[in-house]
């Protein structure tokens, strides 16, 4: 790409990735519909951000690395949590900040002149990405929001000034989100083999990027535990998200697994919530089920895995750490999702009735070691580096703060040469 003309051109070729993704699930009259519709929101974003251009750049306050979460809501979650410590006890200057909104951005003016022109559809967000990197001076920014159309400039921003933009995936990227086709990213931190078969086999990405199988940086050693005793008769849901709690096949599902509860009284049924939900239909049943619990928030993953010697997933990523912790997986899903983590080649078929599910709690408890080995290879194919994903990341985030560059799998664009269809 002409440096001189990188970010118009960058622009031309987002405007061709959003065309194909918008025609990927809408006929023509639909997506033009939806393509004039974005345009003219991003177009109206552009202008604000050009007519409330400040016209001084912010104060530097350079830092080693700085970590940009999804959404201010997303740091109160804590996710990182163990990869920042790590980091700021290894000495380096980490600054924890998240992505705005466009509204946020003009109302705040988190805006610096782009060094090159840029149509004005995108000019709000080169503006805001040129900001982030002059106000912070980071040696190596980490980035955390799938999808986002600010990334393919920061990394322009970044790159001009030496800088590499690091995409550190939150969870495993077999799921098929429209927001995982952008991959514009210097590095892109994966947690393991099936992470990168899901990306490779994707129709459209935009940008190139070096896979890394870095494993995840939420695994540590907690998550290092022996085998439970199946006479623990202890059973662990890992709930979903709340959205798909909503849905008919969630709901029918978690009326299965409440009724098996019910018809065991000799287990003991531990609910799990997702972070971002709620659990009303599982706090409900706690209060009429004495061998059923929800887990209260402060509890971690890796306790809750501790406690269990049986774990239920529909359709979580934590079944990952599940596996990865020695507990046999029991697939359970009453609806018609795609089994996206490829579950039942290694557990078995998907089970949709209590009656299923009866027979395949007494067939583990019967083999219980030949299903902690299935455990581990579900774990070895979906996780690099098992438990010491968290300490691998850091150490590879520390060659490139360092200025050396680390081996990837090169992770090529669909759209560059696309015209539009």
């Amino acid at each position: 790409m002409n440096a001189e003309a990188s970010w118009q051109v960058k622009a031309r070729q987002l405007d061709r990735y959003r065309w194909r993704l918008l025609r990927e699930h809408h006929a023509l009259p639909g997506a033009t519909l939806r393509f004039v519709r974005d345009a003219l929101h991003d177009l109206l974003f552009g202008v604000r951000a050009r007519l409330l251009l400040p016209t001084a750049g912010p104060t530097a306050e350079p830092c080693d690395i700085l970590l940009l979460q999804g959404a201010p809501k997303v740091i109160a979650l804590k996710r990182k949590k163990l990869l920042i410590e790590t980091l700021r006890n290894k000495g380096y200057q980490l600054v924890e900040s998240a992505q705005e909104e466009p509204r946020a951005v003009i109302a705040l003016g988190l805006l610096t002149r782009p060094p090159q022109a840029v149509p004005l559809r995108y000019f709000g967000y080169a503006a805001y990405a040129e900001w982030l990197v002059a106000k912070h001076e980071p040696r190596l920014l980490l980035n955390d929001r799938n999808g986002s159309l600010f990334s393919p400039f920061l990394r322009l921003s970044l790159n001009r000034r030496g800088v590499p933009l690091v995409h550190l995936a939150h969870a495993s990227t077999v799921e098929s989100s429209r927001r995982l086709g952008m991959n514009d990213y210097d590095y892109y931190f994966l947690f393991g083999q099936s992470s990168l078969e899901a990306l490779q086999a994707r129709a459209l990405r935009f940008g190139s990027s070096q896979a890394v199988l870095s494993g995840s940086h939420m695994i540590d050693a907690a998550y290092d535990l022996p085998p439970a005793d199946p006479a623990l008769r202890c059973l662990l849901i890992l709930g979903v998200g709340p959205d798909r709690e909503k849905e008919p096949g969630y709901q029918k599902t978690y009326a299965l697994l409440r009724d098996w509860a019910a018809d065991n009284p000799q287990y003991r049924v531990l609910i799990k919530a997702h972070p971002r939900s709620e659990v009303p239909y599982w706090q409900d049943a706690a209060s009429k089920l004495e061998n059923l619990h929800v887990l209260p928030r402060e509890c971690g993953l890796a306790e809750a895995l501790e406690m269990a010697s049986l774990v239920v997933n529909i359709m979580s990523n934590a079944v990952i750490e599940a596996a990865l912790a020695r507990r046999p997986v029991l697939f359970v899903n009453a609806g018609e999702d795609r089994d996206i983590f490829s579950q039942e080649a290694y557990f078995g078929a998907r089970i949709r009735t209590g009656d299923e599910l009866a027979s395949q709690v007494a067939a583990i408890n019967e083999n219980y070691p030949q299903h902690v080995r299935q455990s581990k290879a579900f774990a070895e194919y979906h996780l690099a580096h098992g438990v010491h994903g968290l300490e691998r990341t850091c150490e590879l985030l520390e060659r490139l703060v360092l200025n050396n560059r680390i081996e990837g799998v090169r992770l090529c664009g669909t759209t560059e040469h696309d015209s539009f269809d």
